[in-house]
């Protein structure tokens, strides 16, 4: 009961912050703080002056206050934003102001907000913020910055204000907004304030203009190397259909006569003509390369940092891949099991970021899944590289189950600075730890793996 109230409190300090600080400029915060110290010093008239400061800071405030009833202005927005993002890499888009006012504005201040969204107690009780290794005692126990760093995680981003000098009357301006992405997925853009300070500076008023976007933001990207992973070209059944003009084409091999099924685009219709009865061409089955990639989605106790990492270094490699005449599965299991393949024609880098960018973690095991689904397509894959978030008991069972499929197979295995793995274990199944806070450097040694 005290945690949820609490709970509520921290919710109506944080709106009430967001107030001060988007309504406020910096000198009327300065003047607020300078109303409850000088209220206490000049209590006692006789003795201090410092009522007078207490008036005099009060009715500015008051003042200031009252002039933005008359801001009445009229604004239209018209934001441009970038196909996608990446985590961490700071963008810039468009903003065209458009002023509908019948005089000019000048020093004008535009805000372009996020959606916020406020986590639930649930929610906010699971968190797990890194920085609270480095907060004090205090800050950990009552938990309101992570609070504030769990709304921003969810907020997806931070915006930086811009200043717009002069607006002639009835025409647009376009100014630059910088933008960086802190999370992957969708950042849903809410809203955008125009705002403008009162003659003494101390006040701004503002102008909510609705105006809903969505931008995607991808995984962030590492460099990765081309693991040393020699596998075999599998037969496909209806490997045609998968192959392009690169890797192995259509090889013709001979004429035969129709049998039901065949497809039409087969018939070979000048045979068709000559022999009066239908004919097909028939070609060679096709033989490439298919790289089974696997996403451990299973977080355990590990925090969201860990997940993110996984997600980012299972992008690199589905990037990375340069051999065109090859397939690439990205396989995982959510709430389903999913399989996506790109390469030879089929879904392209683009698509499969953008389902990384999706992808949440689940808390719940789902390790025998994920052994049904690779037993299940292990016959077609050349090369098989996991990417898990731990090395349990499950996930060991998991390891030796892949052992036994006789193909190459790669284990990554990402973690934190803190854990202990047991090196026999790791050699003896030709496990890589990826560490959190090396990971480039990790990525790095694999080339001379």
């Amino acid at each position: 009961m005290l945690r949820r109230l609490l709970f509520a409190n921290f919710k109506l300090v944080y709106r009430f912050s967001q107030w001060l600080r988007q309504r406020f400029t910096a000198t009327g915060i300065l003047i607020l703080l300078i109303i409850p110290i000088a209220g206490v010093f000049g209590f006692d008239t006789r003795s201090t002056l410092s009522f007078q400061i207490f008036s005099i800071t009060l009715v500015l405030i008051i003042t200031a206050m009252s002039f933005s009833l008359f801001f009445r202005s009229k604004f239209s927005i018209n934001r441009k934003l970038p196909d996608y993002g990446s985590v961490g890499t700071p963008l810039t888009y468009s903003c065209v102001v458009y002023n509908k006012n019948k005089t000019a504005k000048r020093c004008l201040l535009v805000i372009d907000e996020l959606k916020t969204r406020f986590p639930s107690l649930n929610e906010f009780t699971k968190a797990k913020d890194p920085l609270d290794k480095k907060r004090n005692r205090i800050d950990r126990i009552i938990g309101y910055p992570r609070l504030v760093n769990a709304i921003q995680e969810l907020r997806g981003g931070s915006i930086k204000p811009v200043t717009i000098d002069y607006i002639a009357e009835h025409s647009e301006h376009e100014t630059t907004i910088e933008l960086t992405p802190l999370r992957r997925g969708y950042l849903q853009f809410d809203k955008t304030r125009v705002a403008q300070a009162e003659p003494l500076g101390l006040f701004q008023s503002q102008k909510i203009i609705e105006n809903k976007d969505n931008l995607l933001i991808l995984p962030k990207l590492y460099k990765t190397p081309k693991l040393n992973l020699h596998g075999k070209r599998t037969y496909h059944h209806g490997g045609v259909s998968n192959a392009s003009i690169v890797g192995d084409s259509q090889e013709f091999i001979s004429l035969r006569d129709y049998n039901p099924g065949d497809p039409l685009r087969s018939i070979h219709w000048r045979s068709f003509a000559k022999l009066n009865k239908p004919i097909v061409k028939e070609y060679q089955d096709e033989y490439f390369t298919r790289y089974g990639l696997l996403l451990d989605t299973y977080l355990q106790d590990k925090t969201d940092l860990i997940f993110e990492d996984a997600v980012s270094i299972a992008a690199s490699f589905m990037t990375a891949q340069k051999e065109q005449d090859a397939l690439l599965d990205l396989m995982f299991v959510g709430n389903n099991t999913y399989r996506f393949t790109s390469g030879r024609g089929l879904a392209g880098a683009e698509n499969i970021l953008e389902i990384l960018a999706c992808v949440e973690p689940v808390y719940e095991s789902n390790i025998a899944q994920v052994k049904v689904m690779i037993k299940e397509v292990s016959h077609e894959c050349s090369v098989l590289i996991c990417i898990l978030l731990a090395l349990d008991e499950s996930r060991l069972a998991l390891i030796r189950t892949l052992t036994t499929l006789h193909i190459p197979v790669k284990f990554l295995v990402v973690t934190e600075a803190s854990e202990i793995m047991d090196t026999e274990v790791l050699r003896k199944h030709d496990v890589h730890l990826i560490g959190h806070d090396s990971l480039q450097q990790d990525l790095d040694t694999l080339w001379k793996s």
